[in-house]
């Protein structure tokens, strides 16, 4: 079996996704209560999508902006009406349409979370 040990850096940016997830999935009228887990075959596969996707990016980031990328790809690729490309202060014109263009190829993903007491 492989393990893959994120860097710190894919790490914040990791988190941030999750958080991101939480923030639009949980708490409302039809969603899970907030605090629920997310299953571990979604969290497998978003891992393995911030991967995937910050090391198309990460060369273009800076430091300041690695949690706000993270919440950004949440967002963008799931039509939050947020994200990358209302952001070409954070990120610059250029990269903001880049990175809106490469969320985007990811499409758009459900959150799947653990069934309360189940």
């Amino acid at each position: 079996m492989h393990t893959i040990q994120a860097t710190s850096t894919e790490s914040k940016f990791i988190t941030a996704y999750l958080e991101a997830i939480d923030f639009t999935e949980l708490g409302d009228e039809g969603q899970p209560p907030i605090g629920a887990e997310i299953d571990e075959d979604f969290l497998r596969e978003s891992i393995l999508d911030c991967l995937a996707f910050y090391s198309r990016i990460e060369c273009c980031l800076s430091p300041n902006n690695i949690e706000q990328a993270g919440h950004d790809f949440w967002f963008t690729r799931n039509g939050h009406g947020v994200g990358f490309w209302d952001k070409p202060e954070v990120y610059g014109e250029t990269y903001a349409e880049m990175f809106t263009k490469v969320a985007e190829s990811f499409g758009s993903v459900y959150a799947v979370f653990d069934e309360i007491g189940g």
